[in-house]
């Protein structure tokens, strides 16, 4: 069992659970009812939960059979590290900016539109290609993927849709593709030289002293960048607290600030009160003193990272409810009674 000390005082699963009209008279459970629920199973299957204000763990504890040092596969919470390994790439000076183009890079044909896809398409899942994960029949549907030798050659074959068309801003229509994001790793690897998990542990992992992470990988050995990576709970939590503090972390600025900021916004709204930033989600959240936003990294199963600005907080909720329609909603009231369970952020001027 993890450490436990008492508290003073994916997509269409997603939209599905946080779409309805937000009501800020919602009760919300107790963390004593939460772990109530979790022994009879009426929150499915729960790993871990762990709460940190301040830079100081305030809960933390493992659910069943699980430990507190027990890599759990966070699914596609993992693409959010894909975008703090692009922004450190861009810090190093190995990749020019979000608006170098993919396909060059990679040394693939171009023609037509996939000349023009950028990283920035691929940060905001946005790009030309005909690709959605929560359609079977897409082409570039990520199951497809799985099912090839080498996932890079499967994503830069991904046809292009037919009626795609920017908008004024740039943008292209929002559609949820792993395959994209598969890309950005392969873009992080042709960029810095390096293998794109021995990069992401130089310049990410080891600064915060992270060292059991364990990658998906493709038959033909490529990194999984689009999901699917084993941590632990902690870890996530430290992973929260650096981009809660800008990119620092113990006093070393792990990632810029300005990339931090520029990955928090949101670039694409994507349901109602949901938005998109660069692989990381945006959705408000009750609490006992009004509506919270929380920028996430966010997973199938009910995997999530969130950081609270206001309440100076990170909690984590580890879930292995893979596929299940309520599993996003079991860990957003898990994230609501912590918040709850917290003291109340001071008020605004």
């Amino acid at each position: 069992m993890i450490e436990r000390r008492p508290i003073a005082g994916i997509a269409c699963a997603l939209l599905l659970a946080l779409s309805p009209g937000l009501s800020l008279a919602q009760p919300v459970a107790s963390m004593e009812k939460i772990e109530a629920d979790i022994a009879a199973g009426k929150l499915g299957s729960i790993a871990s939960i762990v709460i940190e204000q301040h830079d100081e763990t305030v809960y933390a504890r493992a659910f069943g059979n699980a430990k507190a040092a027990k890599l759990h596969d966070i699914r596609s919470a993992g693409k959010s590290i894909t975008a703090l390994a692009v922004g450190v790439a861009i810090a190093d000076g190995k990749l020019a900016s979000v608006d170098v183009k993919v396909w060059p890079l990679l040394g693939a044909k171009t023609q037509d539109a996939y000349s023009e896809i950028s990283v920035r398409d691929l940060l905001v899942m946005s790009s030309a290609l005909d690709c959605s994960d929560t359609d079977k029949k897409s082409p570039g549907q990520e199951e497809k993927m799985y099912r090839t030798r080498n996932w890079q050659a499967f994503a830069l074959s991904v046809p292009l849709a037919d009626d795609y068309a920017r908008d004024a801003r740039g943008f292209g229509r929002w559609s949820y593709c792993t395959a994209g994001v598969f890309l950005l790793g392969r873009v992080v690897e042709a960029a810095t030289g390096e293998p794109f998990d021995a990069y992401v542990q130089r310049r990410i992992f080891d600064p915060l002293d992270i060292t059991a992470v364990e990658w998906r990988r493709s038959p033909s050995a490529e990194v999984q960048s689009g999901g699917q990576v084993k941590m632990t709970s902690a870890d996530l939590t430290k992973l929260g607290r650096m981009v809660l503090d800008g990119g620092r972390w113990k006093g070393l600025q792990v990632i810029p600030e300005s990339w931090i900021k520029s990955m928090l916004q949101p670039h694409r709204q994507v349901g109602q009160h949901v938005y998109y930033g660069y692989l990381w989600w945006f959705w408000p959240y009750h609490s006992p003193v009004g509506a919270q936003g929380s920028w996430m990294m966010q997973g199938n199963g009910g995997n999530i990272v969130a950081i609270f600005r206001d309440y100076d907080a990170v909690v984590v909720v580890q879930a292995a409810n893979y596929n299940k329609s309520n599993a996003n909603a079991h860990s957003v009231r898990i994230i609501e009674a912590a918040l709850a369970a917290l003291p109340a952020p001071p008020p605004k001027p």
